[in-house]
């Protein structure tokens, strides 16, 4: 029990500062803009990079995972992350910095999986595996949070190099811990895997496709070149189905999505994502650039809601559970992203603009992601055969990372769309992202209908 506990120490480490390490930058950059000078169009890659090549590597480190090795993998993951991020914290210029950015994703995308899978085959009786993970995604939520409040404060009192250097000491020490405590992988499981071209398509086909969204505002001054990368980028996809579907060892096995648990989990992550990190964004802007927070002041606002939010999945989830279970416990989480939201437009539009920013912040940051996330993570790994486990890990990561990235790029399009318009830029990007959360909400709810009167093959516990 002792080591059981260890490792999933390990595992929520790892994580909690992959999470924190999404949001912790957005309250940093008025100090990183100041010292790179880049524009404002720029802002939007420093996360999308990150985001992109995690979404696109996360597959492959998934299938490395199940492969290689889990504790191989995760260590390497582990490892790469806390070097990006130290070279990060000494970059000088900005083309250096999203070349560290990208290597922090590749880190996170070979060692999420990798504890996914860890934890899965630690936990081997169902009821403790649900819970485990629900701490687990839970420790992603309160990354989320907490990085949002700490980031202000840290790069406002020592610099905005320290959101990269406080990854160092801890992630080095799960490193350590992980060393000691998680089993050495087992023998039969080691053999060799060659599918590095599929990692870089898809990696690749994701960059592609948050540019074209981006970009889709202005697609006039350049349609030739527009649409002869749309055409790439369709050549590129179904090259990608093809070959994933005959080679010997894929990057995505298609039959894990004959489960409806498997589908339901992964589209409720990209949607959460896409929710999140654009409300992060706005957030970040509304606060700094709107009502004239410091960096600090910013921080100090957000961060009793990110303790309130360790509460909430210390003691509100579990009970949440065990009497509402893992389906409607999710469509409550995502309940609360979609009042967030709408207080968020509230705030913006009315005059009470400090109490309903309050009421969004403790809505999305405090109960929403820390009850949703975890949800959609059980979900996506639940039903799945162990030896696959480190892919649909995978699998859940990129769906994840990638609606982050296209739901960034998604919401910066509508932003630019609604200024040319003289139409309102805040209601135009949470517009969108309260659609993307009631869609969240129907989901859920299909799924559970469905699995009541018994249509298809439910692998879950949807009650």
């Amino acid at each position: 029990m002792k080591q059981q506990r260890i490792i999933l120490t390990v595992a929520c480490m790892a994580i909690f500062f992959e999470a924190l390490d999404v949001s912790v930058l957005n309250m940093a950059i008025p100090q990183m803009e100041l010292f790179f000078h880049f524009g404002p169009d720029a802002i939007q890659w420093v996360q999308t990079v990150y985001v992109l090549f995690y979404a696109g590597l996360v597959l492959l480190g998934g299938r490395l995972a199940d492969t290689l090795g889990r504790k191989k993998m995760f260590m390497t993951g582990a490892i790469m992350f806390v070097l990006a991020s130290l070279a990060a914290g000494f970059s000088r210029s900005f083309g250096w910095l999203l070349v560290c950015r990208a290597l922090q994703g590749a880190g996170v995308a070979l060692a999420i999986p990798a504890a996914m899978a860890i934890i899965t085959c630690t936990f081997t009786i169902p009821a403790e595996r649900n819970r485990a993970l629900g701490i687990f995604g839970a420790m992603a939520g309160i990354g989320f949070a907490t990085g949002l409040a700490i980031g202000g404060l840290i790069s406002n009192y020592f610099g905005w190099q320290w959101v990269f250097f406080i990854n160092v000491p801890v992630i080095g020490l799960a490193v350590m811990l992980a060393a000691l405590y998680i089993p050495a992988d087992e023998a039969h499981a080691v053999k060799q895997v060659n599918n590095t071209l599929s990692a870089l398509l898809i990696t690749g086909l994701m960059m592609l496709a948050a540019w074209l969204i981006h970009d889709l505002g202005d697609i006039g001054q350049h349609y030739t070149k527009y649409f002869f990368l749309l055409i790439l980028f369709i050549g590129a996809a179904v090259f990608f189905v093809r070959r994933e579907r005959v080679h010997t060892s894929p990057l995505v096995d298609f039959r894990l999505f004959r489960l409806r648990g498997v589908i339901t989990g992964n589209m409720g992550a990209f949607m959460l994502g896409s929710i999140f990190l654009s409300y992060v964004f706005l957030l970040t802007l509304y606060l700094q650039r709107d009502l004239h927070f410091s960096s600090s002041q910013a921080g100090l606002l957000l961060f009793p809601f990110s303790i309130l939010s360790g509460v909430i999945s210390k003691f509100a989830l579990p009970h949440l559970f065990e009497k509402l279970g893992v389906i409607k416990t999710g469509v409550l989480g995502n309940s609360c992203m979609l009042c967030g939201i709408l207080f968020f437009i509230g705030s913006y539009f009315t005059s009470y603009t400090l109490f309903f920013i309050l009421c969004a912040i403790a809505c999305i940051n405090s109960f929403g992601m820390a009850i949703s996330f975890p949800c959609v993570t059980i979900l996506a790994v639940q039903a799945v055969p162990e030896r696959q486990q480190g892919l649909a890990s995978g699998i859940n990561g990129t769906a994840n990372a990638l609606g982050g990235g296209l739901g960034l790029s998604l919401v910066s399009l509508v932003m630019q769309v609604a200024t040319t318009k003289g139409w309102s830029v805040y209601g135009a990007g949470l517009g969108v992202l309260a659609l993307l959360a009631l869609g969240a909400i129907g989901q859920l709810l299909v799924f559970y209908w469905r699995g009541k009167s018994g249509a298809g093959v439910v692998a879950v516990n949807a009650q």
